[in-house]
């Protein structure tokens, strides 16, 4: 039964998403399904770039009509291209108690400082940044060549101030990139031309003890609901999360468990830190390379999964061998 009105937080009466990628659904999903939802005390909306509204894609003109019929709103913004006044103007306009950034890694420099100060101007009370992910404050300014600077500079800005509260969600990598061909960990080979088994190659970062903290989009999305509608929930500090914590042998053994008994190799490979600072030197705009490099120093990337807010609250997460089993297997 959801919860009367006078026990939800008050952040809870109308929440805006900033994004409709992976995370971003994710978020809309777990917020809709959870206990306390209810449309008559919970506003919802979606934000997204105008052109998605004016000119979408079929399949994106085919998402809104989707996320229209669960009764969430879609709003246009540009996180990008507004001022930061115009922004913050928006943000007022549409009266919103909480405001949760899931769409920022591909944006322009300076885009999540700005969107930090327009909310903090426009006094939203509750505001989640795109931070999801690693330690940022562990990694430091000089993590990355400087690449997380802005992301602490969120950080600071959000500690010196008492207008908005805020979370940082700290989740480790996301359980999908770390599958993505680009990122180079796990790849599908191509087959043996003599028709040999298919094989897929895992490759550790730096070392095979090297250890790394992964979460699912959907859990992070049911762990922004929870602390969402609970009123005793963290506030103005980092909460870590994880779907799972383990080094890449433990990585590379789970996903060979799942996958060999189906006929299909697990093969390895280390990429050494020396190697990935050398590619890195190499082609130093490639942002890539250079993550891959900040993963590769093990700093700031894994915490216990015991000692998590998600399992200290006995929130159920998805781990790498069952993620395996429901998408490769």
């Amino acid at each position: 039964m959801p919860q009367p009105q006078t026990d939800l937080p008050p952040r809870t009466r109308s929440i805006l998403v900033i994004g409709a990628g992976e995370l971003g659904l994710a978020i809309i999903n777990a917020i809709l399904s959870h206990q306390a939802y209810s449309p008559h005390t919970t506003i919802l909306t979606l934000m997204i770039r105008p052109t998605s509204l004016t000119q979408p894609s079929p399949s994106k003109a085919k998402q809104n009509e989707h996320i229209r019929s669960l009764g969430v709103a879609i709003v246009a913004g540009d996180i990008e291209s507004l001022s930061q006044s115009d922004l913050s103007s928006l943000l007022r306009e549409g009266n919103y108690t909480a405001v949760l950034h899931a769409g920022g890694m591909t944006l322009a420099p300076g885009s999540m400082l700005k969107l930090t100060r327009a909310t903090i101007t426009a006094e939203i009370p509750y505001y989640v940044p795109w931070q999801h992910g690693v330690d940022y404050d562990t990694i430091g300014r000089q993590g990355g060549q400087g690449m997380f600077s802005e992301q602490i500079d969120v950080r600071d800005l959000l500690r010196s101030q008492r207008t908005t509260d805020w979370i940082v969600l700290s989740c480790g990598i996301f359980m999908s990139f770390l599958f993505e061909e680009f990122w180079g960990v796990v790849k599908r080979l191509p087959p043996d031309e003599d028709g040999g088994k298919e094989k897929v190659q895992v490759t550790a970062l730096n070392s095979w003890d090297d250890v790394l903290t992964v979460t699912s989009a959907e859990d992070i999305g049911t762990c922004t609901a929870a602390l969402l509608f609970r009123t005793d929930a963290p506030v103005n500090e980092p909460v870590y999360i994880a779907g799972d914590t383990l080094p890449y042998g433990e990585f590379a053994d789970t996903i060979a468990r799942v996958l060999e008994p189906k006929g299909i190799e697990v093969v390895r490979q280390v990429w050494s830190l020396r190697y990935l600072k050398e590619e890195s030197e190499k082609d130093p705009e490639d942002k890539l390379k250079r993550y891959r490099v900040v993963f590769s120093e093990g700093r700031g990337l894994s915490w216990r999964k015991e000692g998590t807010w998600s399992a200290k609250q006995g929130v159920e997460m998805t781990g790498v061998e069952d993620w395996v089993k429901r998408n490769w297997a």
